[in-house]
């Protein structure tokens, strides 16, 4: 499975301000409250002042402060520097002696209460990314949700780096977790008839599987009874027993998507581990889906 599922493009976008940030989200984390003026106060210089702020707000706002400072919007430097009386244009000057920016930094997140992620907070992020990734797939969806949690918690973020390896062992546990909950149903007899829906009829050249797939197309007693057949089939297979409470319901479904559209070969290549759970979920959909098609058949 891949770590580093970003492009280096949108690895770079993350590591910096946003292009634009909406006006609501200015007031919400750009206005600077009498506290926060305070601590921009106890610096000398406007650019340093304003380069403390810039900082503030990007903590406040991102969950950390990019490096360069100079990829803030304009509109968001200008909105700050305007409420502490200095010129925008101050903030190119910022950061030229190298203590300076690490040490406010430090600063600022003593000021707004942030701290810097230890090891147990990181295993915590991991044990509840496996809980996240067995809900959801996408893994960019799972870096925000990390980036966000990471936020509320007024922790740090790390590397964006870091935080995809994260992503991707959260998503490889999620899998072997699946596998495991699916265990006591997928007995070795049941391993073989989920296998044989993937092997294809010598007369027809279909499997059952893409038997199974087929839609009805139309409003005729034929496609009726075809529907009926398919679910007496999976009754007979004993799917309507089927015990999947143990996964999340959006797991299930987006494991049925893969066994709805995956072609069979590819199917056929995959690991157990993997192949199984999809195929079970598939068929406990495909159960549920051609009975309500039956119903709206006969009506």
């Amino acid at each position: 499975m891949p770590i580093g599922f970003l492009t280096h493009t949108e690895r770079e976008r993350l590591n910096r301000f946003p292009a634009q940030i909406p006006d609501e989200d200015l007031r919400a984390f750009f206005l600077l409250s009498d506290a926060d003026q305070t601590a921009i106060h106890k610096q000398r210089e406007a650019h340093t002042r304003l380069g403390f702020a810039m900082q503030l707000c990007a903590l406040r706002s991102l969950g950390f402060a990019p490096d360069d400072l100079s990829t803030a919007p304009w509109d968001a430097v200008l909105y700050v520097a305007q409420q502490l009386a200095v010129s925008p244009e101050a903030l190119a000057a910022y950061g030229r002696r190298i203590p300076t920016r690490p040490l406010h930094l430090q600063q600022v997140q003593a000021h707004l209460g942030f701290r810097a992620a230890t090891p147990l907070d990181l295993y915590a992020l991991q044990m509840w990314l496996v809980e996240r990734a067995l809900e959801h797939e996408k893994p960019t969806l799972l870096l925000q949700l990390a980036c966000d949690k990471l936020r509320r918690e007024q922790i740090v973020r790390p590397g964006i780096t870091r935080l995809e390896r994260f992503v991707a062992t959260a998503r490889q546990q999620a899998h072997e977790e699946t596998w495991h909950r699916l265990t006591p149903l997928v007995t070795e007899a049941r391993g073989s008839l989920l296998d044989g829906l993937l092997v294809s009829d010598p007369q027809t050249g279909r499997s059952l599987l893409q038997w199974f797939r087929r839609e009805a197309t139309a409003h005729t007693a034929p496609q009726l009874v075809e529907t009926l057949q398919k679910i007496m089939a999976l009754r007979e297979l004993g799917v309507d027993t089927w015990d999947l409470t143990g996964l999340n319901p959006n797991r299930v479904k987006w494991l049925a998507q893969l066994g709805w559209k995956a072609p069979t070969q590819h199917l056929t290549r995959i690991e157990p581990r993997r192949r199984y759970p999809i195929l079970v979920a598939f068929l406990h959909q495909a159960l549920q889906h051609h009975t309500d098609v039956a119903v709206e058949l006969s009506d």
